[in-house]
């Protein structure tokens, strides 16, 4: 390729990634202030200053879009996630450093959250299976990475023995549930304030609980710490 259709390809893939960026801004704007079935394509392409078609051009569909942007959320979560895996730190303190990575998340990235915390569009149109199946690989290898975290604490004696797979995922569900209060319109949601605390609260009794009688102090007190990661910069 010469040098002046070298440049201009360069261009035309910078324009394409600006545009796809503007439509995925714009519809997880749109799907986090309406219901999936509420948006409409036609705000979101306006909202994003392109034509409609662009978008069908980029994703095929409403469900590729959102899918799109679940798979923008795991990999940003994952971002957040190795946040907490400082080698400084022992392993039962960078599972716990886990909770703090996924609150952070939620606080910083509250529409992303929702995308990675529900299963899928609520619709019954065909999407793209492979689309679907990266979007589950990712979400499969964050919470396998998790729960090696948790056998890794196990393996070197911080934590007491159990079933690590089941341990990660019961961990992902309640911090999904947790933070899902906030949505809730009646008497079980809660604030940001105090879903902060409640997972800080959380992180204590788990610790407390995980921790093996050899990796405590005289007085029973975990010796791990909860570490609290730093985020991640935000996307370009």
């Amino acid at each position: 390729m010469n040098p002046i259709a070298e440049s201009n390809a360069t261009r035309g893939a910078r324009r394409r990634a600006r545009t796809r960026a503007a439509i995925l801004d714009a519809a997880e704007r749109a799907f986090t202030e309406n219901s999936y079935r509420a948006t409409k394509m036609e705000d979101v392409a306006e909202d994003a200053d392109v034509a409609i078609g662009s978008i069908y051009a980029h994703f095929g569909n409403k469900d590729g879009l959102y899918l799109a942007l679940v798979e923008r959320a795991v990999e940003l979560f994952g971002r957040y996630m190795q946040q907490a895996y400082q080698p400084e730190w022992s392993p039962l303190e960078q599972v716990m450093a886990c909770g703090d990575a996924y609150l952070r998340f939620h606080l910083e990235h509250p529409g992303a959250f929702r995308f990675l915390a529900f299963d899928g569009p609520e619709s019954d149109t065909p999407v793209d299976p492979e689309q679907q199946a990266r979007v589950a690989a990712g979400i499969d290898a964050l919470i396998d990475e998790f729960s090696a975290k948790i056998q890794e604490a196990i393996d070197a004696g911080e934590a007491r023995p159990l079933d690590a797979r089941l341990a990660g995922r019961f961990l992902w569900g309640a911090w999904n549930g947790t933070v899902a209060l906030g949505l809730r319109a009646d008497g079980l949601t809660l604030t940001e304030t105090e879903i902060h605390d409640a997972l800080q609260q959380a992180r204590d009794i788990v610790v407390a609980g995980l921790c093996a009688p050899s990796a405590r102090a005289a007085d029973g007190t975990p010796l791990a710490q909860l570490r609290t990661t730093v985020s991640p910069p935000q996307e370009d």
